[in-house]
């Protein structure tokens, strides 16, 4: 399987100049408009809203970028440390690209496909 990374790193906006992109992009990932991105909310949008099947098929990486993204910040909000706001939505979208690429050279190694590395594998 041969991934687009160029595709991949044209649709995560993760510059500093990016800011107003990361905006939309973010209003797009947020449905019901409340300014905190949930785990549900951010898997769909990688599937829907970004359209990158490759990375939306890696969950671990989602779940790994979500973690620390919305750990990146103290919130303000009662339940902002559970949850990704705009602040650190650029700090998600840089994990994303980041535990994607790690995902995919670990499943280069996997050649058994048991989630493990082992020794005549390395």
């Amino acid at each position: 399987m041969s991934i687009d990374w160029a595709e991949i790193n044209a649709k995560l906006p993760s510059d500093r100049a990016d800011k107003e992109l990361r905006k939309q992009l973010f209003s797009q990932f947020d449905p019901n408009g409340n300014g905190f991105l949930s785990l549900a909310e951010v898997d769909k949008g990688v599937r829907d809203v970004l359209g990158l099947d490759d990375i939306f098929d890696a969950k671990p990486a989602i779940m790994r970028a979500f973690q620390i993204a919305k750990n990146v910040t103290k919130s303000k909000s009662s339940v902002g440390d559970d949850y990704i706001e705009f602040k650190e939505f650029r700090y998600f979208l840089l994990s994303l690209r980041q535990y994607f690429e790690y995902y995919e050279a670990f499943s280069r190694i996997d050649a058994g496909d048991d989630k493990r590395i082992e020794l005549e594998e390395f």
